[in-house]
């Protein structure tokens, strides 16, 4: 009988002391993350909502910028999943739309290569750059009716980047 008291209690011990640190692990962990963007998926200045999913070796982002338009992202973090108080490198695809403030409106699809900081008094830094695929649908500024027409949509490539400033909670 003391036998089965003592397989008992050394069986409670270890399962609080696990459930224990279950708890405060997740306590601190932070998945999503809101932030001020200069470029990016707003395409402009703006903010972007960012969630860590699960297994923190993917995170999702959906950005607006203060002219009208928007944009949604995808990392990848191939090397190590985020953590907190560590530089974390990322890959991402990122596809925006914004009307520009001259009038014109154009979709950027970029591909950036990036890293962030996430620190443990929460706050968020982050920086990309990478090749980009720009569409100008409608040109900038006004057009003389009296001169010929360009022909639009108008494509190039660029290099194109974002920087952010966040919190994460």
């Amino acid at each position: 009988m003391k036998e089965l008291k003592f397989l008992f209690l050394l069986f409670t011990f270890s399962l609080s002391t696990s459930c224990l640190s279950q708890e405060i692990t997740k306590g601190n962990e932070m998945k999503n993350i809101l932030s001020i963007t200069a470029g990016g998926t707003p395409t402009t200045l703006g903010i972007t909502y960012e969630r860590i999913l699960n297994n923190r070796k993917v995170s999702l982002e959906i950005g607006t910028g203060l002219l009208l338009g928007g944009g949604l992202g995808i990392n990848f973090y191939p090397i190590k999943s985020v953590e907190k108080e560590q530089f974390n490198p990322f890959l991402g695809v990122r596809s925006s739309y914004n009307i520009q403030g001259s009038g014109g409106s154009r979709i950027v699809n970029y591909l950036p290569v990036g890293i962030n900081y996430l620190g443990s008094k929460k706050l968020y830094l982050c920086l990309d750059f990478g090749p980009a695929y720009i569409v100008q649908l409608v040109p900038n500024g006004s057009i003389r009716w009296d001169l010929p027409q360009p022909n639009y949509p108008k494509y190039s490539f660029n290099v194109y980047g974002g920087f952010k400033v966040g919190f994460g909670f």
